[in-house]
């Protein structure tokens, strides 16, 4: 499999996912590359970044095969982007073939996925389109922003028009009328007269309205009753408050004076039985192995239900790459045409025989196809089996064409 890493990050607020039918492009990421990779080639599936959605964050990682930097397409030497757009321009019109195919199909849902691939093409502006080496890929596929996105129509290169200079207008300016003064000179001058008038009246005081009261500082008898009261109340508080320290001194004597008490130790708790899981024995019936750590997708109707797990260092566990970072598919069921038949009751089961790598492994679901017989969507569970710890099990509900991370764990 091919080594991938990190070519770039976008936030995910101001762009929105595009979709149809309720399911979005970017959500069926492995159902586009894997159909592209079997149905055009590995380049035409490469062209898709993979991914990585950060909800704590706010961002999306986003990885391709490969290593160096993913150089935006504009910023290209001459020579060199004309090349690249060659090869863009070539895979788009394989996709959108693909794509035509699909939706002239007599199926429900390959009429769906072709309306999922026309979309997946679609970037948010043309800074999205990146190149790495000779090979572009498009990051923040299946999105716009405000509105907007482009898609195969940018390479038809419209011829760019000079802008239009503008004289600036101003308005004319306007003449203010001429005001007069002899207004604010008559108010200001009956403020003036108030002022005067009120110094006089404060100076002479003939109706005795600002002569003050001699202070004055008199007790009356009830206000000496209750200091007298309030005095005997504190006294009274400080003889309880010595009585209670007396009574907790005589219960500290007493109790050095009793015997120690010898307590028997409690019995140890019994060890809890541990709960069957019949989604485990399913998988052991069907060949299923288990190991240090062991993931089981169990549901229970005929559909076609897939189990992915990805490593840390990127790469992908799933049933066109059943071995990686040390472990295994080794049940992969309700494949049409495949070995095992349709079942009622499938599972699908990886296992990691030693101790996985340190780091975060995540956990998806995927609704390949939609067999005769099954429902519009399917509820699953995910168990996640570890030495000394009690099965972890996550439910979930998946329709067609929908891929679900359903959760994820972490090895120290």
């Amino acid at each position: 499999m091919a080594e991938t890493s990190l070519i770039a990050t976008t936030a995910a607020e101001g762009l929105r996912p595009l979709a149809v039918g309720g399911q979005t492009a970017i959500g069926a990421v492995w159902q586009i590359t894997a159909h592209l990779r079997r149905a055009r080639g590995a380049d035409h599936a490469a062209l898709f970044a993979e991914p990585s959605p950060d909800a704590a964050r706010g961002t999306i990682d986003w990885y391709a095969p490969g290593v160096g930097e993913a150089v935006p397409l504009a910023s290209l030497p001459p020579e060199t982007r004309a090349s690249a757009e060659a090869r863009l321009a070539a895979l788009f019109a394989d996709i959108a073939a693909e794509a035509a195919a699909l939706k002239a199909s007599a199926r429900e849902g390959d009429r769906l996925f072709g309306e999922l691939l026309s979309l997946a093409v679609r970037v948010p502006d043309p800074s999205f389109i990146r190149v790495r080496g000779t090979m572009p890929v498009l990051v923040a596929w299946g999105h716009e922003r405000g509105g907007r996105s482009v898609g195969p129509e940018l390479l038809e290169k419209p011829t760019d028009l000079p802008p239009i200079r503008r004289p600036i207008m101003m308005p004319p300016a306007r003449t203010l009328p001429a005001r007069t003064a002899w207004p604010w000179l008559l108010l200001a001058s009956l403020l003036a007269l108030l002022l005067l008038a009120l110094l006089l009246l404060l100076w002479r005081n003939p109706f005795g309205w600002f002569v003050l009261a001699p202070p004055a500082c008199t007790l009356e008898r009830s206000g000496v009753a209750l200091l007298e009261q309030q005095r005997q109340e504190t006294d009274r508080f400080i003889h309880l408050q010595e009585d209670l320290a007396a009574a907790r001194r005589a219960l500290g004597e007493a109790r050095l004076a009793c015997p120690p008490v010898r307590r028997e130790a409690a019995p140890a708790p019994t060890p809890p039985t541990p709960q069957r899981n019949e989604d485990a024995e399913r998988a052991r019936a069907q060949g299923g192995r288990e190991g240090h750590v062991q993931v089981i997708l169990a549901w229970d109707d005929p559909n076609d239900l897939d189990l992915a797990v990805i490593c840390p260092d990127g790469q992908r566990i799933y049933f066109e790459n059943r071995r990686a970072c040390g472990a295994e598919l080794d049940v992969d069921m309700n494949v049409e045409g495949g070995p095992r038949g349709i079942s009622t009751r499938p599972v699908e089961n990886i296992t990691w025989p030693a101790q996985p790598a340190p780091g975060r492994y995540r956990i998806e679901v995927t609704h390949y196809s939609r067999n005769p017989g099954g429902p519009v969507s399917s509820p699953f569970r995910v168990t996640i089996r570890r030495p000394g710890q009690p099965d972890q099990v996550l439910r979930g509900t998946v329709s067609p064409g929908q891929t679900v991370r359903i959760g994820e764990f972490t090895v120290p």
